[in-house]
């Protein structure tokens, strides 16, 4: 048992005025009995014993009615539930309003069910609790039964994912801070893959949906590949996830093409070619037909279509010359100044060894003049092969220079040979460590040859642009050289490698001073669209100490896992019963005498 004032237990003293002044009124004279008056002393003596019981009765109520009064004002409380009013608790309600709440089951929204057990909750909070109220942001926001009543009636399904793990431990921290016993209500649809550990030390009360969840899909993941597109389009791939076993009518839409359709199943995967885009940004639609859930059903990304590269490159290189009219006739790269294959040129480049071994020196000092942090280094005739990587497969190198990098980790290296780099971008130069013939290396033989060379003047020289992805909120590292973060009509200053949270669902675009340099495309969770829950053995693996309940039972199990019975009321009520019996005992014994 515990006190809010344990000071007013000095009145406990006050209980032994009643025994004092009993002992007191027991000081009688001595008497003198006569003969005649022997029956009446009898008599008298029987009498006197009733007015001893009921002294010795109206003794016990008074004091215990000081016991009881003393005992209230200090504000005893004990650790369970049920006896009186709940002590003072803090207590924070996790009320899930994830994504995943906007489900529609048995024709009503799954978030009205939440809201009306979290009111249940904090209606039954008192003036000597701290309440706090988290929702799928994050945000542990304090308040009064009031004002938290005033935020659930306004609660809305958010495109933000809640973390159960992470919730429960920000919860935990602000409790623990708090001044008085505390304990955890979770209010979720707790779907399985948002039930992650997390410490548990405090009481925790788990309130969860009753039935199983409805069968659910949505667009997972809209794949674009590299960018930039070259005139010709690209292949689409997409992923639908979710439950079920019935394939799902999923369109792709692209602004003034025709849609392109096609089925998948939840766990699939499709794929769809776009052609005929206009130079410049097109955003790229991926639709499901609807469902319960329809926040999931809808997934948009954005692709940059350019035109080929114009690229100059040298006619008595046999190889490379014959690759580039390859290239040319099938229209991936056209002749002009904005690349150079071959040799450092004065916009982007791809710069090959020179044949003769003494312009190395001269070419070093005009790649550091260019403000590249490598260079060539010395040449290596150990015969090796090129690692499998996205930009090329394994392809045999028998001569190679080395390339170093100047200061620090190496970055932006595109190919490597025995675990060295070969091919390396500084800005818009890359730099391959063999000249492309057969006495350096088997590539300008390879089937591969072309779509490499294809990839390096449109994408790596050309300055590849950034394709970032992230939910709701979620803290994305921006590439150095954003200076700005652009989505409609909002903008938002950035420096490079920072973070930037996405306040809401759509394309925002990333912008280096006038250029735009990439694409940070924002959709919901794809776990979402996976209403699986949480089974109660799964919930009391992850925190053995819940106690679990359905929605409909939060106002019992509230305040009860953690909370301390306060025992003012129930003592205040004893007092009045014994006073009152005092009245009676007291009133009794004035009759009697």
């Amino acid at each position: 048992m515990t006190f809010a004032a344990p000071w007013a237990l000095a009145g406990l003293l006050l209980a032994g005025i009643p025994i004092l002044l009993h002992l007191l009124a027991r000081r009688e004279p001595p008497t003198v009995p006569f003969p005649a008056t022997r029956y009446l002393a009898d008599a008298a003596r029987l009498h006197q014993r009733r007015l001893q019981l009921q002294h010795l009765l109206l003794l016990v109520v008074r004091t215990l009615l000081i016991v009881a009064i003393v005992l209230a004002a200090a504000g005893p409380s004990w650790p369970t539930a049920g006896v009186g009013a709940h002590g003072p608790t803090a207590l924070v309600v996790i009320a899930d309003n994830s994504l995943s709440s906007g489900v529609v089951e048995r024709g009503l929204p799954a978030l009205e069910g939440l809201k009306a057990a979290a009111k249940e909750v904090v209606n039954r909070a008192t003036s000597n609790d701290r309440l706090w109220l988290m929702t799928a942001d994050g945000v542990v926001v304090p308040g009064g039964r009031d004002e938290l009543l005033t935020r659930l009636d306004s609660l809305a399904p958010s495109s933000r994912r809640l973390d159960l793990g992470a919730a429960v431990e920000r919860a935990r921290e602000v409790v623990e801070r708090a001044d008085r016993p505390g304990e955890l209500v979770i209010i979720s649809d707790l779907q399985r893959s948002a039930l992650v550990g997390a410490k548990q030390t405090l009481p925790m009360v788990v309130l969860r949906p009753t039935g199983a969840a409805v069968v659910n899909a949505g667009v997972a993941h809209l794949d674009l590949g590299s960018q930039p597109w070259g005139p010709d389009g690209a292949t689409v791939s997409l992923t639908v996830a979710g439950t079920g076993q019935d394939a799902r009518a999923l369109v792709v839409s692209v602004p003034d093409r025709p849609a392109k359709q096609l089925l998948v199943r939840p766990g699939g995967q499709g794929a769809v070619k776009l052609t005929g885009l206009a130079p410049g940004w097109s955003e790229v639609e991926a639709t499901l037909d609807p469902d319960e859930l329809r926040a999931d059903d809808r997934r948009v990304v954005a692709a940059r279509t350019s035109p080929a590269a114009r690229v100059a490159w040298p006619a008595d290189d046999r190889f490379v010359a014959t690759a580039a009219l390859v290239l040319e006739q099938n229209g991936r790269i056209a002749a002009g100044q904005d690349v150079t294959l071959g040799s450092l040129g004065p916009a982007g480049s791809v710069v090959l060894p020179p044949a003769d071994p003494a312009r190395i020196g001269a070419l070093n000092r005009a790649l550091a003049a260019r403000g590249s942090r490598w260079r060539f280094g010395d040449l290596d005739v150990t015969p090796t092969a090129t690692d499998s990587g996205s930009w090329l497969g394994r392809e045999r190198v028998t001569r190679r220079y080395r390339l170093v990098f100047q200061g620090g980790a190496p970055s932006d290296v595109l190919v490597t040979a025995g675990g060295q780099p070969w091919v390396v971008r500084s800005g818009r130069t890359v730099l391959v460590g063999s000249r492309f013939d057969p006495d350096w290396t088997a590539l300008p033989l390879a089937a591969g040859f072309l779509p490499f060379l294809d990839a390096l003047l449109n994408r790596a020289a050309r300055g590849e642009l950034t394709n970032l992805a992230a939910g709701p909120g979620d803290p994305v590292s921006m590439p150095d050289r954003v200076t700005e973060v652009v989505s409609g009509p909002n903008r938002w200053r950035v420096e490079g490698g920072a973070s930037f949270a996405p306040p809401r669902l759509g394309i925002y675009y990333l912008v280096a001073e006038r250029d735009t340099i990439g694409v940070l495309a924002v959709n919901p969770d794809p776990r979402e669209s996976d209403l699986t829950r949480a089974t109660d053995t799964e919930i009391a693996g992850l925190w053995p100490a819940a106690r679990i309940g359905d929605y409909d039972q939060a106002g019992d199990l509230a305040f009860q896992a953690g909370a301390r019975s306060d025992l003012r009321g129930p003592l205040l009520w004893l007092a009045v019963v014994l006073g009152l019996g005092e009245v009676a005992l007291a009133r009794g014994r004035r009759r009697s005498r």
